[in-house]
């Protein structure tokens, strides 16, 4: 058996296992500076090779069809982990990535419903992101009417050119565009790409985060541009939850916009 047969197989009890954890990247408010909102990403913690990045198993998980299992996986750590903010006084939104295996599930709206019941999540704090760089097929996009009128947030993650943001988001019910690392990456000197993005993102009514962002060049030409939210090594890696509560308990917070 070969070495990514053995991982294929591995992969698709891992979830149940409870080998699939959350780490949380902070996203920051290009107004005031302040921590406003969390992405979780997975990380597989294998018994034998460690923590295995999204990068080696993800692509395993969408061709195995391990993807739904451990999209619900972190679903439900995100919703766990923003009702525990919540209650402590911090409404920081939480962000998790949703593959489109998801969205074309039936019962998908339920669970992300289920999840906010069980951890007394406000809807108003979850954004769900789509990650696939292809137009969401219309089963999906049902799906998404469906959250949104739950009242969770959509974004549309990896943006890179504005003719990708409109075949990704027109017709769609998005709420946040999020710009491509790749764009941020050519800040300060080449800020072309960004700004027609921004307008895109303004004359959709769209809330505009800058991915990527890891210097303070970089930052200081977001902030420019006037992008609303940035995200980055610059304000942090992916870390455990225990890590991002300890940093909010020493810095100041404020409550994350509420939306309609």
């Amino acid at each position: 058996m070969s070495e990514r047969d053995r991982l294929a197989r591995e992969l698709r009890v891992a979830a149940e296992r409870g080998e699939i954890i959350a780490q949380y990247q902070p996203q920051v408010d290009l107004h005031d500076g302040l921590l406003v909102a969390l992405e979780a990403l997975s990380r597989w913690r294998h018994p034998s090779r460690g923590v295995i990045a999204p990068g080696e198993f993800i692509p395993l998980a969408e061709a195995t069809g391990a993807m739904v299992a451990i999209g619900d996986v972190m679903l439900e750590a995100a919703c766990r982990y923003g009702a525990t903010l919540a209650r402590a006084g911090r409404r920081i939104e939480v962000a998790v990535n949703v593959a489109a295996a998801q969205l074309r599930e039936r019962s998908f709206v339920e669970r992300v419903a289920h999840h906010l019941r069980a951890f007394g999540m406000p809807a108003s704090l979850l954004t769900l992101e789509l990650t696939e760089t292809r137009p969401v097929p219309a089963e999906a996009a049902e799906a998404l009417d469906g959250l949104r009128a739950l009242g969770v947030g959509v974004s549309v993650d990896d943006v890179r050119t504005v003719e990708e943001a409109r075949a990704r988001v027109l017709a769609l019910p998005i709420t946040e565009l999020k710009v491509d690392r790749s764009v941020i990456r050519r800040l300060p000197d080449d800020r072309g790409a960004a700004a027609q993005l921004l307008g895109f993102a303004r004359d959709h009514g769209l809330r505009s985060v800058a991915e990527g962002v890891e210097t303070r060049p970089q930052f200081v030409a977001v902030r420019e541009l006037g992008f609303d939210r940035a995200q980055g090594y610059l304000f942090g890696r992916p870390v455990a939850a225990r890590s991002i509560t300890a940093r909010l308990a020493h810095r100041p917070a404020r409550g994350a916009a509420v939306r309609a």
